[in-house]
């Protein structure tokens, strides 16, 4: 019995400790002057604690807390990394996809359409390039950084499948700028250049 309640003081100990080590990071965090900068300082740490958790075989809940606030993290960085260089484009398709959730008729402005479509087109390669340099350079472990990379194109190449979603709905018959559509078999073929095992 006396054993088993010094694990359990233990434990709640270390809870504590991972509690305030939390608040710690986050106040340290919230110093940086931008919201991606910000992320990627608590992506790093996380992972680099959760590694040290892991090797020294901590208590199992306590490694799986620090991974909830790691994965946490990345979704932000995955969001905060595809504003960068494709906003309008993933605006549009959230705000389109909630006014049909709402029942609302799809009424596009086809001009607007074509220009995502174009704008698109033109740049996706390097955008690409631009998001395998940037994550490279912001997570010092190569595993984590290929794992966010993974994460962020991933979720490109789903928002820009919707995207293309909203178009088929949207028009009965092929518009015009739907020859600029790159097809997501380039986008996939173009991901798999970078991130390795996807």
């Amino acid at each position: 019995g006396g054993r088993f309640g010094g694990k359990e003081m233990l434990r709640k100990d270390l809870s504590t400790l991972q509690s305030l080590m939390s608040q710690l990071l986050m106040s340290i965090a919230n110093q940086h002057s931008t919201n991606k900068s910000k992320i990627v300082f608590l992506v790093n740490n996380y992972d680099s604690i959760g590694q040290v958790l892991a090797e020294r075989k901590v208590d199992r809940e306590e490694i799986e807390r620090c991974r909830e606030q790691l994965e946490r993290q990345r979704s932000l960085f995955v969001e905060e990394e595809l504003r960068q260089s494709y906003a309008r484009l993933i605006s549009f398709v959230q705000q389109t996809e909630s006014q049909q959730k709402s029942g609302q008729k799809l009424d596009l402005d086809e001009a607007l359409v074509s220009g995502l479509v174009r704008s698109f087109s033109s740049s996706w390669k390097a955008g690409i390039e631009q998001i395998n340099k940037n994550v490279l350079s912001y997570f010092s472990n190569f595993r984590n950084g290929m794992e966010i990379l993974k994460q962020v194109l991933t979720q490109l190449l789903l928002y820009y499948t919707r995207f293309q979603d909203i178009i088929r709905k949207a028009w009965k018959r092929p518009p015009a700028f739907a020859k600029d559509l790159v097809s997501t078999s380039a986008i996939l073929a173009e991901i798999k250049k970078y991130a390795l095992a996807i």
